[in-house]
């Protein structure tokens, strides 16, 4: 019998939730997004921009991550290929040669690999040497550019042309002359770690790498630990083969045209994410703007739109090819909803040290969370104008800010809209009317 399939990132989430709850709702949505961006082509109007998107889950030791990220790449196609790295010798991740000076050890990253899973980044990193020499080569892998090694023991290889054939078929070229080993990888990269200690995280931050990721960071608190410990989770494997088909329709679609979202779309939600960013840096001397937003932030929001345009497109015309791809409000408004998770890793990381601190800080969002639900407390239905105006009469703010906390915690069934324009509390509005609408 066939599936009748839901939207993708529906189906995504349910999985997610069914595994993990909010954590993995959360997950499951933006490695659906990162898979969608790898399907892309470039666009036809900037061939600079990149849009595959890598991703980086960072949060607490043993909430998931691992388990989220093997889950998710068993709804991957087979015919788009995807290799753990997590436990290879830097050797085997980036190429080399065989001791005896006959074989290529071939790099992970050949032209048939379409994903790259790392379930734990810190298993990589190493020594302080180690580190750095896998970061340097590293970034240059999730920027999708021309990697060349050149080591020393390269320069005495004596393969066989039978063998360079087979290497070359998969994107890898050896020169025996020159001591190198280059390919050009178009790999998305899965990844997770645990909080970093200060050492490791200063060191890896200042080389650019986390900047090559988009970082969905999560900090779970004790409220959501608790709910953990107390509920029984457990994997929706009717979840697990919905997604995979869809995964493997969405493989399946050709974009033919593809243009770069135009600035007059873009203007409303590059404005509320300036004010956003404004609001949450206004007390942090430390941080200046251009410390968050730069090119590569731009960068990952228009990634996400544009993903976000294809899986809708596509779930809605029946998963066939599409000729050109078009954004509508529906995109817009998906971005300018989620806003907050583009910048927070930005502004405020979680070092491993300071977790303490960290969760005494509470963002601007998370502070207007609080006053909307203040302000919904009595139970009664009341107007979006006169919930903002309470807001901006409690804490200096922006509107955008306001907006975001708003569409957060209708994401989080806390409040609801029982008509246009107007919420309450969702736990009041149910035992008082019912289930309501959401």
């Amino acid at each position: 019998m066939e599936i009748k399939l839901k939207s993708p990132l529906h189906t995504a989430a349910k999985l997610g939730c069914s595994l993990a709850g909010d954590i993995g709702k959360k997950a499951f949505i933006e490695l659906e997004l990162a898979f969608a961006t790898r399907l892309l082509p470039r666009f036809s109007d900037d061939l600079i921009t990149r849009v595959v998107q890598n991703m980086l889950l960072y949060w607490q030791f043993a909430y998931y991550k691992s388990t989220i990220l093997k889950v998710f790449t068993q709804t991957l196609p087979e015919t788009l290929k995807a290799v753990d790295i997590t436990s290879m010798s830097l050797e085997k991740i980036f190429g080399s040669i065989d001791e005896k000076k006959k074989h290529i050890i071939e790099p992970a990253f050949t032209r048939d690999v379409n994903f790259v899973v790392i379930s734990e980044l810190t298993a990589l990193l190493g020594q302080r040497d180690a580190m750095k020499q896998f970061v340097n080569v590293m970034n240059v892998v999730l920027e999708g550019e021309k990697v060349t090694r050149q080591i020393l023991k390269l320069g005495y290889g004596e393969i066989r042309e039978e063998e360079l054939s087979k290497l070359e078929a998969k994107g890898v070229f050896y020169d025996s002359i020159r001591g190198e080993l280059s390919y050009t990888p178009k790999v998305c990269v899965l990844a997770a770690t645990r909080p970093l200690d200060n050492r490791y995280f200063t060191s890896i931050s200042k080389s650019g790498h986390f900047s090559r990721y988009h970082v969905v960071q999560h900090h779970v608190t004790d409220e959501e630990a608790s709910k953990h410990l107390h509920r029984e989770y457990r994997l929706d494997q009717d979840a697990v083969i919905e997604l995979k088909e869809v995964n493997l329709r969405l493989s399946k679609v050709k974009v033919w045209k593809m243009l770069r979202p135009s600035e007059a779309l873009m203007k409303q939600i590059y404005d509320d994410l300036e004010a956003l960013v404004k609001d949450e840096i206004a007390a942090k001397s430390y941080i200046v703007l251009a410390d968050v937003i730069n090119p590569r932030l731009k960068g990952d929001v228009i990634g996400e739109l544009v993903a976000h345009a294809f899986l809708r497109t596509s779930s809605q015309n029946g998963f066939k090819d599409i000729d050109e791809l078009h954004y509508t409000q529906e995109d817009v408004e998906f971005i300018q909803s989620r806003l907050s998770h583009f910048v927070d890793f930005s502004i405020n990381p979680l070092i491993a040290e300071s977790f303490t601190r960290t969760s005494r800080e509470k963002s601007k969002i998370t502070q207007a969370k609080g006053f909307i639900l203040e302000f919904l407390k009595d139970g009664k239905e009341k107007s979006r104008q006169a919930m903002i105006e309470y807001v901006l009469s409690r804490m200096q703010v922006s509107i955008p800010t306001i907006e975001i906390a708003r569409r957060q915690l209708l994401d989080e069934d806390k409040i609801w809209q029982p008509r246009y324009g107007f919420y309450r509390l969702k736990r009041t509005a149910r035992s008082a009317d019912g289930d309501g609408v959401a």
